[in-house]
């Protein structure tokens, strides 16, 4: 499935009140063109550009102080440029000199649009202000801007088929919250019954005895026949209803500059009135004159707008309507009552003022053949009624599904999660009608922060981890479905949210929580393991565990005063500074194994030869250390040879072989000093560098080539076999170090 491009909305508005500008320019460049638009509806054209962009501001300043919106950018943004021109002709209305202080003192007047009032009192905006922002923000845009699904994807973070599920779910809200409205002033059980029923009737959901009583009642209940009028409105001309609700009298004319013409709104309004006198058998006249007041109020608000005239059908009524005198109210025009009826007990007369819609079938006379008598050994076959299909239409149960934690401590959003928990245990409620025989599926989805949450089959349930679903094995009484997802390690709200969605016969209903994520300690990230085997270097790998959900993860390595820089340039799958001695996994969810390799300190504290690795990954953390052990004494390191007659280079000197065993191309480095009788003379052999010490009798040599002994010459200013004439030699290679001495012999001894 296809994930829409840049983040949404939501997460735009999240980084804004963080204080990132830019995330702000983005959804400038999203909804500017929407603002100018609204804006050219309020101020002449070259103003508009100036009250979109105050508009901006008030929205960025209202942000950064915590409010405006949380998904719904585009809505607020507009009912924020209807605000600002109201309070420019606040600010703008002029200064008039007065001696009649007292006519001011008095509250200031406020800035009413009389078109907005009524659409914002009624029933349909209360029920759309109810709704969560989510819902608001994909109704706004499906049906009042008329957008694709594939065009407000990207706001929403969603998919397109996401937002079409979305948008069929906060439709049936607003149904369901728009009946809500009504319920409290519904007085009967009876009418509390039909007026519970509505949403179903008007999208032909009921059964067939269900459907004849809602019927019968909506022609003896006239109120209960308006609330299904404007439920008809609702369901058929809901941007009609929403855009004068939010931007005023400019709303419609909104509408029109979007859609590329000037279109006639009242259609909507016939529209809705036609399903009603398709549904209802006798309107009475109250509830015709809701669809008519509506119609005049759409009129006015076009008028308002300063739009072109509206369309010649409804400019120009039909000649045979009467002419209201002047002087007397208006009359409201009755409506004709539908040409289907119910059966009815009592038999009716057709008025006489009314010709016959159809020819009726003459009556037998006597000339007329009579048709056969059944005899009684052939009964009459009788008719068989057909059965009524059954209704497919979905029904959303709020009911259904419930997501809950067991034990107590609040839900996901509070109760947070244990450092040491290997996972966050929820429990799944189905509720389902009595003695339920459809199939119960339950489907789980979740963000890439999380993984299927289930091992095996839990009681009562058959599960399919590949299709992410699981059926109840007795639909009447579900068993309680218990899942446990891994803590998550990070990721945005949505990667750490699941949805559970339940489905049985027409009934639906889906529920999602989102898992917190809190800073944590996870000993098991993090791992300091040996490398190969050297004598002469600390060869440690760095591991890090896998883990989903992840956007970064980090290593930052310390080491004390003996120790230096332990990684080499561009490591495979890391991205390595010495300067700020970090690294970065170039794939978070999988790190390579990161190699360290640190020189034999040559001496130093503990703390000296410490160095410590701190590995982030998301919100969890972990921190490991190691003590590097020193030089160690190596007895087969050194050798001082002295050469016989046949190899010795220089017969008129003392002549002493320096020799590093088992050691090639590494480099090498010998400390020597000497008694008081001798005298070094630095001979040296190519490749080697030695300097001495202010001390007389000390120097250090040194080569980064190894190849062959380093060759010493001495000679001897006494005779003896003391400490005068004693020479001492430390050899030093990597973690290596050893120590010899030998005795230079008198003028005439070459032993």
């Amino acid at each position: 499935m296809e994930t829409p491009e840049g983040p949404s909305d939501a997460e735009l508005i999240a980084r804004v009140r963080t204080g990132d500008l830019e995330a702000y320019g983005e959804l400038f460049g999203r909804h500017h063109h929407a603002a100018e638009r609204m804006a050219r509806q309020l101020v002449p054209a070259n103003d508009a550009d100036d009250l979109a962009s105050d508009a901006f501001a008030k929205v960025l300043d209202a942000l950064r102080g915590g409010g405006g919106p949380d998904v719904s950018f585009r809505a607020y943004l507009l009912t924020t440029v209807r605000r600002v021109h109201v309070d420019r002709i606040r600010s703008g209305r002029k200064v008039q000199a007065t001696d009649d202080i007292a006519a001011y003192e008095r509250e200031p007047e406020t800035f009413d649009d009389p078109t907005v009032t009524g659409f914002e009192s009624g029933a349909a905006a209360k029920a759309f202000a109810s709704l969560p922002e989510r819902w608001q923000a994909v109704l706004w845009h499906t049906e009042v801007e008329g957008e694709k699904p594939a065009a407000i994807a990207p706001l929403l973070g969603l998919t397109a088929n996401g937002v079409s599920a979305l948008a069929y779910r906060a439709r049936e809200g607003l149904r369901q919250a728009y009946l809500q409205q009504h319920l409290a002033d519904v007085a009967g059980d009876r009418c509390r019954w039909t007026t519970e029923r509505l949403g179903a009737y008007v999208r032909g959901g009921l059964t067939k005895r269900e459907n004849r009583n809602v019927r019968e009642h909506l022609d003896d209940c006239a109120k209960c026949t308006a609330v299904y009028l404007e439920l008809v409105e609702v369901n058929s001309a809901l941007p009609a209803l929403l855009a004068p609700a939010l931007l005023g009298t400019a709303g419609l004319g909104y509408l029109a500059a979007a859609s590329g013409a000037k279109v006639g709104l009242v259609g909507f309004f016939v529209t809705g009135w036609k399903k009603a006198t398709e549904n209802s058998t006798r309107t009475a006249v109250s509830a015709g004159a809701v669809v008519v007041v509506a119609v005049a109020a759409v009129l006015a608000a076009i008028a308002l707008t300063g739009n072109d005239t509206p369309p010649a059908a409804i400019n120009n009524p039909p000649a045979q309507q009467p002419t209201q005198p002047p002087g007397e109210p208006p009359t409201v025009p009755p409506v004709k009552p539908s040409t289907v009826k119910p059966p009815s007990a009592q038999p009716t007369t057709a008025p006489t003022t009314e010709p016959p819609t159809a020819p009726t079938e003459p009556e037998p006379t006597e000339t007329q053949e009579p048709s056969p008598t059944p005899t009684p050994s052939e009964p009459t076959a009788a008719t068989p009624t057909p059965t009524p299909p059954e209704p497919t239409t979905p029904i959303l149960d709020e009911g259904m599904v419930t997501i809950s934690m067991p034990s107590g401590g609040g839900g996901p959003s509070t109760r947070a999660v244990s450092t040491q928990a290997a996972g966050v245990r929820f429990v799944i409620t189905i509720k389902v009608p009595a003695a339920n025989a459809k199939p119960v599926i339950v489907g789980i989805k979740y963000g890439k922060g999380l993984r299927w949450p289930l091992s095996g089959n839990p009681t009562g349930w058959t599960c399919a981890p590949a299709a992410g679903t699981c059926t109840a094995t007795n639909p009447a009484t579900p068993a309680s479905l218990p899942v446990t997802f891994d803590a998550p390690t990070g990721g945005s709200a949505t990667e750490r949210t699941f949805t559970v969605s339940a489905k049985s016969g027409r009934l639906y209903d889906d529920d999602s929580e989102t898992l917190i994520a809190p800073p944590r300690t996870d000993e098991n990230l993090l791992r300091i393991v040996a490398g190969k085997v050297d004598p002469d270097v600390h060869h440690r790998v760095l591991t890090v565990a896998p883990g989903t959900g992840r956007s970064s993860v980090t290593l930052k390595i310390g080491y004390g005063s003996s120790l230096e820089w332990p990684i080499a340039a561009n490591p495979v799958g890391w991205r390595c500074s010495a300067k700020t001695r970090t690294c970065t996994a170039l794939t978070p969810a999988r790190p390579a194994p990161l190699p360290a390799a640190f020189d034999v300190p040559v001496d130093g504290s503990t703390a000296a030869r410490t160095f410590t690795v701190a590995a982030t990954a998301g919100l969890v953390s972990d921190t490991d250390a190691q003590v590097l052990a020193g030089i160690r004494l190596d007895e087969t390191l050194l050798q001082i040879v002295t050469p016989t007659p046949h190899t010795d280079p220089n017969p008129f000197v003392y002549n002493r072989f320096l020799k590093v065993n088992g050691v090639a191309n590494r480099r090498v480095t010998l400390e020597i000093s000497w008694g008081r009788n001798l005298s070094f003379l630095s001979a040296l052999d190519k490749g080697w560098t030695c300097s001495r010490s202010s001390d007389i009798r000390r120097a250090t040599c040194w080569t980064d080539d190894y190849r062959k002994p380093f060759n010493s010459e001495w000679t001897a200013w006494l005779p003896g076999t003391g400490t005068g004439n004693r020479i001492t030699v430390s050899a030093r290679v990597g973690g290596r170090e050893d120590t010899d001495t030998d005795q230079i012999p008198p003028t005439g001894s070459r032993r």
